[in-house]
């Protein structure tokens, strides 16, 4: 949906024949277009014939909720408006969704740009004290787009301009065009912009989609992708080939859709997932990935692990092995690795430690010396170390990067999976790098109806190399396809634990968390919200807001009694003792329980595929942090797989 001053303009010239009892007659060609770009939008419909304007009825609720605000003094006339000028355009919309999701409250990045077109005002309210929230009207406005399905027509030129721009994200200026191929665009909801202030363009799910099918079609005829031509399709995916008249059939071949017998091409093929995603409103959530400096020493150590037990079968990448991998490291050359470190020490020690932290990163040297500076005593500094290994080995398990396996010796140990192998090789091959989830999300977001990256997220996709040239690059698609394909294991540290108890039901802005901790504890508060993000608990707006996602619900739930201070409380393995104890138990409804006679116990250590102290130790910990009592699983550990099974739906 696409309304700048010129659609306004053109809505108020229809609603004022209309008034007449006329109809709304544009015989000039070139003054035709927003005409043409609201007929698209289903704002408009075309009368008795192409150059006839009449209201449909989602046009005429947006012309008399424009007509309202502007009567109220919430806006300006039409005419008054600077040129360009966009009330409505797909960053609004976002704007408005944002908002929508986050209980009506307005992120700091959408604030001034919905209060200036009337969707926004300061409030007073009990949850936040002073605070921007959604107007009526732009709920009003909103449900007006939901319902206002618009038409989908790609002529000829418009075809060869959307195969000539790169599908984003990139920058606006990208868009280098003269005529209105960005605004007819726009106006079927193929491209999107970035809140708030359109710097960033990509095509949306639908418009990659389309991009792809007229790579594949012949052009013989003006119209390319037209409604008929789908419901041509349609009747063909639906009832076969013998259904189609001769005239359909030929119509399919010479687009380049089916063969000569009837079978689909590959043109066909993708306008088949054009179709699905407008009859099926087939969009995808935004989903992450993360990947921290540690993640990527621990793969790499795993891989120099295996390389060693090749000649000698004794060694295995256990977390023993591993912890003597990175104590060979050379830290001065691991600048995101000592960075990783000392936020994990942080964390630890608390901000009174800051600047003693900071002078300790400048000088040391090792890990060794890193870690010996503050657990020397009682020679701590081992198990502290061993602390921070098996965190990341829990976090590459939550991703399905790595799996735990016992060796005949009955001894843990573990192993890339084949994605976390092709993690390993990317890193290999690219460079060693953190991953971000802001950075994997400015592509993802282009998978829902309207996304586009806002500039934080895509300025952190280049840098990742993970953008380039206006398109995902193959790294940026590798990770993309990770955050949509990993199957995740719930698991959260001891300091997210505390970034998500503070998260309330609505309302949650970025810097209003920041305020919640110490100011030297920013980044620590950042890098915990991407993880969050990137496991499914949260989901991060592009107006700087904080929605905590249904899993994330439950997870906070089955957390609420245990103290912060327990650390990795919930953990894969964790994860992998509840499924086998319910796969054994009886499930009591009323109670919400399962009961898991003795008996039982050493059937399920079978099923998790554990060994017998791996597993008493994730039991030990399940009951430790109230997930399952003496003889059932609880509410909190039926929480917690409910939260399990939403993660990979």
């Amino acid at each position: 949906m696409l309304i700048k001053k010129e659609h306004a303009v053109a809505l108020y010239a229809v609603l004022g024949e209309e008034n007449k009892g006329t109809h709304c007659q544009i015989s000039v060609a070139a003054e035709r277009e927003p005409y043409n770009e609201l007929n698209l939008a289903n704002l408009l419909e075309i009368g008795s014939s192409r150059v006839e304007f009449r209201l449909s009825y989602w046009g005429r609720n947006l012309i008399h909720l424009l007509d309202q605000m502007v009567k109220e003094g919430k806006l300006d006339i039409p005419a008054n408006w600077k040129e360009g000028y966009r009330w409505i355009g797909s960053e609004v919309i976002a704007m408005i969704e944002a908002a929508m999701k986050n209980g009506g409250y307005v992120g700091p990045a959408a604030e001034e740009a919905l209060k200036e077109r009337g969707f926004a005002a300061v409030v007073r309210d009990e949850h936040c004290g002073e605070c921007a929230k959604l107007t009526e009207e732009a709920e009003a406005l909103y449900e007006i787009y939901l319902h206002s399905h618009p038409k989908l027509e790609i002529t000829k030129d418009l075809a060869n301009f959307i195969v000539s721009i790169p599908e984003g994200p990139a920058e606006k200026n990208a868009l280098d065009y003269e005529g209105r191929e960005a605004e007819l665009l726009e106006s079927m909801r193929l491209l999107s912009y970035s809140l708030p202030d359109t710097d960033i363009f990509t095509l949306n799910r639908l418009g990659k989609a389309v991009k792809e099918a007229i790579t594949h079609m012949a052009y013989p005829y003006d119209a390319v992708i037209s409604e008929d031509y789908l419901h041509v399709l349609a009747l063909y995916l639906d009832k076969g080939f013998d259904a189609l008249s001769d005239k359909e059939k030929e119509l399919m071949e010479t687009l380049a859709l089916i063969d000569a017998d009837g079978n689909l091409l590959k043109g066909g093929e993708a306008l088949e997932e054009v179709l699905h995603i407008l009859r099926e409103g087939a969009y995808w959530p935004a989903k992450t990935f993360d990947l921290e400096a540690l993640d990527v020493e621990i793969l790499k150590g795993i891989d120099e692990a295996m390389k060693r037990h090749a000649s000698n079968p004794e060694v295995l990448p256990t977390p023993e092995e591993i912890r003597h991998y990175l104590l060979d490291l050379p830290l001065k050359e691991y600048k995101a690795l000592k960075e990783h470190y000392g936020r994990r020490l942080n964390q630890d020690m608390g901000y009174q430690k800051k600047e003693e932290l900071k002078k300790k990163f400048a000088e040391a040297l090792s890990v060794e010396e890193l870690f010996k500076s503050f657990y020397e005593k009682g020679n701590h500094w081992q198990q502290k170390l061993m602390d921070v290994i098996e965190e990341s080995l829990m976090t590459l398990k939550s991703f399905s990067l790595v799996e735990a396996k016992v060796s005949e010796e009955g001894k843990l140990y573990y192993e890339m999976t084949p994605e976390g192998r092709m993690v390993f090789e990317e890193q290999k091959e690219k460079g060693t790098r953190e991953i971000s989830a802001p950075a994997v999300k400015a592509i993802t977001i282009r998978e829902s109806e309207f996304g586009a990256p806002n500039v934080e997220w895509y300025e952190a996709a280049k840098a990742e190399h993970l953008v380039g040239g206006g398109a995902p690059t193959h790294s940026g698609k590798l990770y993309a396809d990770l955050a949509y394909n990993v199957e995740r294991k719930p698991h959260i540290t001891r300091f997210e634990l505390q970034i998500l108890h503070k998260l309330p039901e609505t309302g949650q802005m970025v810097p209003k968390l920041y305020e919640e901790f110490d100011p030297t504890l920013k980044e620590e508060v950042t890098y915990g919200l991407n993880k969050l993000e990137a496991r499914g608990f949260v989901e991060l707006l592009p107006d700087g807001g904080i929605v905590v996602t249904e899993a994330g619900h439950l997870i906070k739930r089955a957390l609420s009694g245990t103290p912060e201070s327990f650390g990795n409380a919930l953990n894969p393995l964790v994860v992998r003792v509840l499924e086998a104890l319910h796969e054994v138990g009886n499930l009591y409804v009323k109670e919400r329980k399962v009961r898991i006679l003795p008996k039982n116990v050493k059937e399920a250590m079978k099923i998790s595929g554990l060994d017998p102290e791996t597993f008493d130790k994730a039991l030990t910990v399940a009951r430790n942090a109230r997930f399952i009592g003496h003889t059932s699983i609880n509410e909190a550990g039926l929480d917690i797989l409910e939260a399990y099974e939403l993660l990979n739906s």
